[in-house]
Formats: structure tokens, C-alpha cells, sequence
């Protein structure tokens, strides 16, 4: 695909991503851009580990077995798909609209030993360039909310999924009733990364039926993750944050980093697995 098949959204949040690439060489993730799951608030795992966690409760979700394949769509560096092929032995094909992710990805596949299983491609997630029905399974690891149209990136992913396969994916949605004080707050947070305002619990079920898809199951698991991401990366980013400055481009550092005694912390925004599958007559 060519950067003239991305929607302006897409573009936008692809240049993010590549200033942002310096980060991730201090990454306090590893190889992964997404939350951790911890399972009490008592729960000492670092960061890593938490978000490797998250993963592997994904891969359970997808239900696949050595052989299927499987798209990543909003791939990041990568990280939960080679633990995705490395675990299940299935193959992965990753899409991110930084072609600096892409770039790293295919670097670490490289690595890992894994180019022949798992490989990587720029590619938009509103206009996926493969054909229909061509994998078994679909996920969207804490991508779909950055995506400009939810309900169109599910039928996207519906396109491309066989019937019968599954999709899992995380997202965002408002948890608590935002309040009218509260909302430009909230909005201001998430559109400094990007980050589209939060999903419907109660609308998912009809997004996914009206993409061709059957809701099998909608989790929150907000307690386990967001709540205890927002802290505990707070903690480590204070500890990190000379590092990260001289690493980060200069525009994005400013304007990510949190303000003097600013709060970062939404509780009104909640934290979703959801899993669906095609139907087999579809």
C-alpha cells in the first residue's frame, strides 16, 4: 500500500509513532505497547511481565493452533506477535501505520529467529490490503482506539476473517458517566496519544453483529489493567524520564509529558477484552 491509501487519521497516528520509536529503545514494556494485567493491587510483576500477561490472555481468546494464520493489526514492535507464534506455532502477519514499528518488528523477528513465521507490513487498518476471508484469526491489541471509525475497523476485520475464525481485541470505553466538568479533561488526555474518546459497553454487541460478527465474550477487566498501568508506569516513567527526554523527539516529549502535578488517572474510562467470531454460513 501507498501512504495515499491512508486515511488522514491513519497518517497522523503513523508520524506519532515514528518520533515516538526513541522511546521504545528505553522501553519499560519490552517489545510490547500496551497495558500489563496484575492480578491484585498487592501484585508486585513489573511491567513486562504484566503486559506479556495481557498477551497470553489474548492468545487464549483466539483459540488457534500450529498452522492457522493470524493478522496483528496495529502490530506496534511486534512483541505480542512473535510471543503469539512462538507459543501456538501459528503464523502471524502484522500491520502498523509506523513504518518505523514495521521496520523494528521485522528487526526482532529477525532476531527471535521467526522471519520464516512472522513478518510485518505498513498497512492501514481502515483499508487492510489482503484479501477476504485469508486468516483464521484477527487481533487488535489495544489498537481499535486509535482507529478514526470503530464500527468500520471491525468490518474490516470481519472482511478479512474466515468464517468460523476468531477475533479478540482491547479497547477502551466509558466505564463511569463522564461528567460535563470532566470530559474536556478526559478528551484532552486521550487526544494527546491519539486515542479516540472511549467505547459503549452496551454498543459493542450491535457493532460487531452489524460487522458480520457474533459477540462471544466482553470482559472488563479495568481493575486489572488501566488502574494499575496509569500508576505504576507513572513510577517508572519519573525514573526514566532523562532518558526518555534525550531519546523522545523534542515536540512529542513536550507534549506527552504530564504537566506539574498533573493527573493523569480517568477512572471513568474502563479497560475491555472483547471476543467475537465470523459465523461458519457467513
Amino acid at each position: 500500500m501507498t501512504s495515499s491509501n491512508f486515511t488522514p487519521v491513519g497518517e497522523q497516528v503513523g508520524q506519532f509513532y515514528d518520533k515516538l520509536m526513541g522511546a521504545f529503545d528505553a522501553s519499560l514494556y519490552g517489545p510490547n505497547i500496551h497495558v500489563g494485567f496484575w492480578d491484585s493491587q498487592e501484585d508486585s510483576t513489573g511491567l513486562e511481565e504484566a503486559a506479556n500477561r495481557l498477551t497470553d490472555m489474548m492468545i487464549e481468546r483466539l483459540q488457534v493452533r500450529p498452522g492457522a494464520r493470524v493478522l496483528d493489526i496495529g502490530c506496534g514492535l511486534g512483541g505480542p506477535a512473535l510471543r503469539l507464534a512462538q507459543v501456538t506455532g501459528v503464523e502471524v502477519v502484522g500491520v502498523s501505520v509506523s513504518r518505523k514499528q514495521v521496520d523494528k518488528a521485522n528487526l526482532l523477528a529477525e532476531e527471535a529467529g521467526l522471519s520464516g513465521k512472522v513478518s510485518f507490513q505498513h498497512g492501514d487498518a481502515m483499508n487492510l490490503p489482503f484479501d477476504d476471508a485469508s486468516f483464521d484469526a484477527v487481533w487488535m491489541l489495544e489498537s481499535v482506539m486509535q482507529m478514526p471509525d470503530r464500527a468500520a475497523a471491525l468490518k474490516e476485520a470481519a472482511r478479512v476473517l474466515r468464517p468460523g475464525g476468531r477475533l479478540a481485541l482491547t479497547d477502551n470505553y466509558e466505564r463511569e458517566t463522564i461528567s460535563a466538568e470532566r470530559r474536556p479533561v478526559i478528551e484532552g488526555i486521550l487526544k494527546r496519544y491519539l486515542t479516540q474518546s472511549p467505547a459503549s459497553f452496551e454498543a459493542y454487541p450491535t457493532m460487531l453483529r452489524e460487522a458480520g460478527l457474533r459477540c462471544a465474550e466482553i470482559v472488563d477487566v479495568s481493575e486489572n489493567t488501566t488502574r494499575q498501568s496509569v500508576r505504576r508506569l507513572g513510577e517508572a516513567l519519573a525514573e526514566n524520564m532523562a532518558e526518555l527526554a534525550a531519546k523522545v523527539d523534542p515536540e512529542v516529549f513536550a507534549k506527552l509529558k504530564p504537566a506539574e502535578g498533573e493527573n493523569m488517572e480517568m477512572p471513568e474510562v474502563g479497560y475491555l477484552i472483547v471476543t467475537a467470531r465470523r459465523p461458519q454460513d457467513a
